[in-house]
């Protein structure tokens, strides 16, 4: 039985499906969010916006909010720098055309993936890898799939330890966009920008605040202040700088819909609450934007 959210006005802006490297197909993440009694739940699956159309429907259907959103994954040294997108248009061209130059860079990166783990005496093929990516962008999620499938490691988090993570043995870097690339992209279709799990910046708390501070002059308007990578200090660092910016501060679970990860939508680890008026803030920032406009 599914543990409802503890309180009627939960929202979840960071989940994922199966067009990127998500468990389930977007209707279905829309249906168990529902299921769970979250208001609203935002599907931002990596580099692409594919799932959004049919998240809208069954959002519609089941009388949950759906917001169309994304998650870029922007060049960062040494780091992760991803750019979430909220309330975009997913028909936008300029905006489209960015995603499929993020996953141009994807498509590269998974040919040598391949390769370096075949080097390695695994003798993993492509038709492996992509048995559960469907029609969706292939990530290194599916290479962890597929290496646990093949008993090569017994977790999935052991093969991003192993292999697919950035000190792992078949890591590959990628051609990626760039962040301000990103956030322009999402501003121009209509969209607000935000700055994902700021921890994954891999920075020294001063060079945080710096980074920070240089994506909101390219027009970042938020920061992913709630999220189960975050222990209570750093939520309460990255709050700070979204304050002293005049940012909003988001929060999402980042959910994949994996068991082994212990992680709930709506409820990250257990603990999370992100109100649904967060989201009539976000609206209203970004009424605000076009009124200037």
């Amino acid at each position: 039985m599914v543990r409802k959210a503890p309180q009627p006005d939960l929202v979840d802006l960071h989940v994922h499906s199966t067009v990127s490297d998500g468990l389930f197909p977007p209707h279905e993440v829309v249906r168990l969010a529902a299921e769970m009694g979250l208001r609203a739940v935002a599907l931002t699956d990596h580099d692409t916006v594919a799932g959004v159309p049919e998240a809208l429907a069954a959002g519609r259907a089941l009388g949950i909010e759906v917001i169309p959103g994304v998650e870029f994954s922007a060049d960062f040294d040494d780091g992760a720098c991803h750019i979430l997108g909220y309330f975009l248009d997913p028909t936008h061209q300029p905006f489209l055309d960015l995603l499929h130059e993020a996953r141009e860079g994807r498509e590269e990166r998974n040919l040598k993936i391949l390769a370096r783990l075949n080097e390695l005496g695994i003798p993993l093929t492509m038709e492996e890898v992509t048995r559960g990516a469907k029609d969706g962008v292939l990530t290194r999620g599916h290479f962890a799939s597929a290496l646990l499938e093949r008993k090569v490691v017994k977790k999935w988090d052991e093969a991003f330890e192993k292999y697919l993570g950035r000190d792992g043995l078949a890591y590959v870097s990628r051609r990626r966009v760039t962040p301000a690339d990103a956030i322009q992209a999402v501003r121009a279709a209509g969209g607000l920008a935000a700055l994902a799990h700021p921890r994954q910046l891999n920075r020294g708390a001063a060079e945080t605040d710096e980074w920070i501070e240089r994506l909101a002059a390219a027009g970042l308007e938020a920061v992913e202040t709630a999220s189960p990578d975050h222990t209570p200090n750093y939520a309460r660092r990255y709050k700070a700088a979204a304050e002293r910016l005049g940012l909003l501060e988001v929060g999402g679970t980042d959910w994949h819909g994996r068991p082994e990860a212990n992680i709930r939508l709506g409820l990250g680890a257990g603990s999370m609450a992100v109100h649904y008026d967060l989201v009539q803030r976000m609206k209203d920032r970004l009424a605000a934007r076009q009124a200037g406009a």
